[in-house]
């Protein structure tokens, strides 16, 4: 497939263009220098036939250019074709339209207005838009007949899932998708607000192909930089493609405990999507065991936040590339994942059979039930009129037996918690 990448200087309007192009997808257009600092892909389809066009960061120089391009050339894309926005060409983009002319690579000169060919070296470029009436319709044109001749460009229907990395800012989230990816493609940083745009890759792992997005961090709802224009379009960007994902993985910080962790967790658990907890940087807490027994037992306090939670300690720098994968693609493919509200139905046939095996004791009677799973370990939490501890054992697998046969369970081991 063709993978067409849009440079120039800072502030030309890259980022414009980009989004001529892109339908739903659009990254950051703002008349301030620096606006995208992350390289951003785009998949174009037309006419039966896609490609794959992508955003990157303004540069002054050709030095900044090399940084740039070595950064492109570790994605290790094929058939790699440069798009050279410019209004005014001067020397600066003549050295650089040289380096990659040196290198091989197709480029293409783009301009918004007519510009003459008097200061350009047309040799350096494959085709020029720049004098035409519409330019933008005749480069459209172009890259989508270079489409036909690139038998892997037609449009594959093979389904993808999406998952979507959300947090706080500073979580890691830009680390963790670096490390799923195994490219730099995210800026990474201490400082918040490093990721802006959306940034996405794709993955084949087990014979399936996962998107995946590294939106902006999460601002809180009471904080005045919600509305400078950055953040605002971040946050509208994240959300559409959280929306539209079909697995949520919202990152925490174990060195930064907050209320607004409850609050995002509850947030996700009103969306009826599919999600998934990670508490990142536990390469960072020393009493682990300690530490993850307080964060299960706070969380379970509060019921309405634990309902069907799928939660892990990781740490996104130290654990592997395809472990990392396997918690993503067995969450996708989950098969012990209830709402609260459809477990709670099943209540009252429940205690009707319970109240079958009763013998010379009270009622043994069930209020609350919700499912959870941690570190891969799936686990019904039963609120119930019983002390914990004078739970018989034939209560128990009574119980365990009408839930597999009610969930359809078969095969597929949990843990009951009074």
């Amino acid at each position: 497939m063709n993978n067409y990448f849009i440079i120039g200087k800072v502030n030309e309007g890259k980022s414009h263009l980009f989004n001529l192009f892109s339908k739903e997808h659009k990254t950051i257009s703002n008349p301030k220098e620096n606006t995208t600092v992350d390289i951003i892909r785009k998949q174009i389809q037309h006419n039966n036939y896609n490609y794959y066009l992508f955003d990157t960061p303004g540069f002054y120089s050709l030095k900044e250019f090399n940084l740039l391009l070595k950064r492109i050339e570790n994605l290790q894309l094929q058939n790699i074709h440069f798009i050279y926005l410019a209004d005014n060409f001067l020397d600066e983009d003549l050295k650089i339209c040289k380096l990659l002319f040196k290198k091989k690579y197709p480029c293409f000169y783009f301009s918004f207005k007519n510009n003459s060919k008097i200061d350009l070296v047309s040799n350096l470029f494959v085709n020029l838009f720049i004098n035409t009436p519409d330019n933008l319709s005749n480069l459209k044109k172009h890259l989508t007949n270079q489409c036909l001749n690139n038998e892997d460009t037609a449009i594959n229907n093979l389904k993808k899932n999406t998952v979507a990395i959300f947090g706080k800012e500073n979580t890691g989230k830009s680390t963790l998708f670096n490390k799923i990816t195994d490219i730099s493609l995210s800026l990474t940083s201490p400082n918040l607000h490093t990721t802006r745009d959306s940034v996405n890759w794709d993955v084949k792992y087990k014979g399936e192909i996962i998107s995946f997005f590294d939106t902006a961090g999460f601002i809180r709802s009471r904080s005045n930089r919600k509305n400078r224009d950055f953040e605002k379009f971040s946050i509208n960007q994240s959300e559409y493609f959280i929306k539209n994902s079909s697995l949520i993985v919202l990152l925490l910080d174990a060195t930064s405990e907050s209320r607004l962790d409850l609050s995002l967790i509850g947030s996700l658990a009103k969306r009826n999507k599919p999600f998934l907890v990670l508490v990142n940087k536990m390469d960072l807490v020393k009493e682990k065991i300690i530490y993850q027994k307080k964060f299960i037992d706070y969380l379970s306090s509060n019921h309405n936040y634990y309902s069907s939670l799928n939660l892990y300690f990781i740490s996104a720098i130290n654990l592997s590339k395809s472990k990392i994968l396997n918690i993503i693609h067995n969450q996708l493919h989950n098969q012990f994942s209830f709402k609260t509200s459809y477990l709670n139905r099943i209540i009252k046939p429940l205690n009707g059979e319970l109240s079958k095996i009763q013998k010379n004791s009270r009622e043994f009677k069930i209020y609350f039930i919700t499912a959870f799973t941690v570190n891969q370990k799936n686990y019904f939490k039963i609120s119930c009129n019983f002390n914990k501890k004078n739970i018989r054992p034939h209560i128990k697998t009574f119980l365990s037996k009408i839930l597999i046969r009610e969930l359809k369970l078969k095969g597929i081991n949990f843990n009951l918690i009074f």
